[in-house]
């Protein structure tokens, strides 16, 4: 697996809208350097989609 096989998310509001599509992240974890928390999601076709209409959407 490659990192781009994975979507980091940093943004709770996008984490929760993409669990209440339906989709689970793989874990919750902190950025080594920075200290941001972030939840890592495997990047399907359908969650890009998710991300797509949610950009749309804030846009």
């Amino acid at each position: 697996m490659k990192k781009s096989d994975f979507f980091f998310c940093y943004n709770r509001q996008v984490m929760m809208y993409l669990k209440g599509e339906g989709f689970e992240f793989l874990l919750c974890a902190f950025h080594e350097t920075s200290q941001k928390k972030f939840w890592m999601f495997t990047r399907t076709p359908e969650v890009s989609k998710a991300l797509d209409s949610y950009n749309g959407y804030k846009n």
